[in-house]
């Protein structure tokens, strides 16, 4: 069976460190000339600056008796700021519309911190990955948040054992997961990547370049950030150049597999079938874990009326990954097919509760006509 075709992109996730032996040179790790110039890269400053309404808001909480506990109300869901995995915005974007991602969210709490003078310390939160497919891109999101300084007493913070993490994970479910201290650089450097898997996904590889490098330059052992330059290389024909970064992000251990998902998918490309089996071996680990392959597995199985074996494979993707609308709906299906109504009514209603808005009204005319069919 060939290796299923996607392209591995992390979002936020990734360790911090990692080696820097036998790093080919940058003439060989980059390709300006392949790119045309590109100012669309927001500076530091530009990502953390304040809009006026979010300075009236800092001059509020200087006033009130306790700025954190009020920055705290502010930033909750409750407090209209609303969680919303789509787009990285910088932190004048995400106060404006009161919702972003976590990183998003994560921005604008720490600029809001700084203008209190609120020491905080970023997060990389070592949770499983969030699953997304976007044309030939899947799309790992991984997740951080930020821990504010514990009030020493009034307006005075320092960074203690005692601080107040605050997480933007629907219902705040840390869930116990391993945190790993992150630097201004190297949550940077994640940004950069966010917005460069972003552009990918628009097709706009000249920024995605840019930000990429921009990404590198915060945090030049940033594994997953080479991943995706190889996959950007790759997207744009320059496939000798994705191979020496894919070979390159492999030496990283927290880029290895999804590096060595990509070498694969390009050596099969070009044939060179005895180098990809050297590396085939070492992905079962990665297909086993990714949804999307028992997904497409159940696909083809349902397709081919097998739906016994589609149900178990759209149960795996479920369990995997059971915010995912899409594989709900498969497992629907599947059911439908083997006269078990219940069920395929329950996952059907699973599938339009997590669905977009623009995709609810689909999955409401088709539990209505399963509705009148039980009837």
């Amino acid at each position: 069976m060939k290796p299923i075709l996607f392209l591995l992109v992390l979002l936020l996730g990734g360790c911090a460190s990692g080696p820097d032996l036998n790093k080919p040179s940058d003439a060989l790790l980059f390709a300006d000339d392949h790119f045309a110039p590109h100012a669309e890269v927001p500076s530091e400053s530009a990502i953390f600056t304040l809009s006026p309404e979010m300075k009236q808001t800092v001059a509020v909480l200087r006033r009130s008796g306790d700025p954190q506990a009020g920055l705290l109300t502010l930033i909750r869901e409750d407090g209209g700021i609303l969680y919303d995995n789509r787009l990285t915005q910088t932190a004048a974007e995400t106060f404006e519309q009161r919702a972003g991602n976590c990183m998003s969210l994560v921005v604008m709490t720490a600029a809001l911190a700084d203008a209190l003078d609120m020491p905080v310390r970023f997060q990389l939160v070592k949770s499983p990955p969030v699953w997304d497919r976007q044309g030939s891109l899947y799309l790992l999101n991984g997740h951080v948040n930020l821990r504010l300084a514990a009030p020493e007493r009034a307006n005075e913070f320092r960074v203690t054992d005692g601080g107040v993490t605050v997480d933007f994970l629907p219902g705040n479910q840390l869930r116990g997961y391993e945190l790993v201290p992150l630097n201004r650089s190297q949550l940077l450097a994640r940004y950069y990547n966010n917005l460069a898997a972003e552009a990918l996904v628009q097709g706009e590889r000249d920024r995605a370049y840019h930000l990429l490098k921009a990404a590198l330059s915060e945090a030049p052992d940033y594994g997953q950030a080479w991943n995706t330059l190889g996959v950007l290389y790759r997207q744009t024909g320059l496939e000798s150049q994705a191979e020496t970064v894919y070979r390159y992000a492999i030496t990283f251990p927290n880029s290895e597999l999804d590096a060595l998902h990509n070498l694969a998918i390009l050596l099969a490309s070009q044939d060179r079938l005895l180098e990809w089996q050297q590396v085939h071996g070492q992905l079962e680990l990665k297909r086993i874990r990714n949804p999307y392959y028992h997904f497409d597995m159940g696909e083809l199985a349902y397709q081919a009326g097998d739906y016994d074996k589609a149900v178990r494979f759209y149960r795996k993707a479920v369990d995997l990954a059971d915010y995912r609308h899409e594989f709900h709906f498969g497992l629907s299906r599947a059911y439908f097919q083997q006269g078990n109504l219940m069920l395929s009514a329950r996952h059907l209603n699973q599938a339009e509760r997590l669905a977009p808005k623009d995709e609810r009204a689909r999955y409401q005319q088709k539990l209505l006509a399963l509705q009148s069919h039980r009837h």
